[in-house]
């Protein structure tokens, strides 16, 4: 018995039908799971390629923003009363922002990955430190840290929040201890 191919023209008047015998099984389904394979492979490739990993993006944008030689404030030494009410401005209520016993020397608001984030520029005992805090958004880690060269970047959560403090690698103990850490 012979099989008539599906896609095939078919004859024109007169001419005899034409016949192809079979596909063999195997073949088919040897075909298919290549062709999936090679779009899924392709799809999670460029998917990891294109986009960059967000949960490490907020240590990397106050790694750089640490070391911009001269930034740019808002708020220029503004008192702890001053930054709150900025910052309720900025982001909302409740944002969680550094003690009274630190030195604040400005403060000014970015956007990272397309939200609000406050940028505080702080000077814990005669140390330069960065911090930023921003609305979590998904799923992020509770705690992760990056040493770049001499500088040690820290990232948590608190409560809807993800704050991150950039400073020196070698006095981290001192600069940690003023956000709890």
């Amino acid at each position: 018995m012979k099989l008539v191919e599906a896609e095939a023209e078919g004859p024109i008047e007169g001419d005899e039908a034409l016949v192809t015998p079979p596909r063999p099984p195997h073949r088919r389904v040897s075909i298919s799971l290549l062709v999936t394979l090679t779009v899924l492979i392709g799809t999670v490739v460029t998917i990891y390629t294109v986009f960059p990993a967000r949960h490490q993006f907020l240590l990397t944008e106050a790694i750089e923003r640490h070391r911009e030689p001269q930034p740019t404030w808002d708020l220029v030494a503004p008192s702890p009363l001053q930054l709150r009410v900025w910052a309720l401005g900025v982001i909302s209520e409740d944002v969680p922002l550094p003690t009274s016993d630190v030195t604040i020397l400005g403060a000014r608001r970015i956007d990272v990955l397309d939200r609000r984030a406050a940028l505080i520029g702080l000077q814990i005992d005669g140390e330069p430190v960065t911090y930023l805090v921003q609305h979590a958004n998904g799923i992020a880690p509770e705690h992760s840290e990056r040493v770049d060269g001499d500088l040690r970047a820290v990232a948590w959560q608190h409560g809807a929040f993800m704050r991150v403090a950039v400073g020196r690698d070698a006095t981290s103990a001192k600069w940690l201890r003023a956000f709890g850490q």
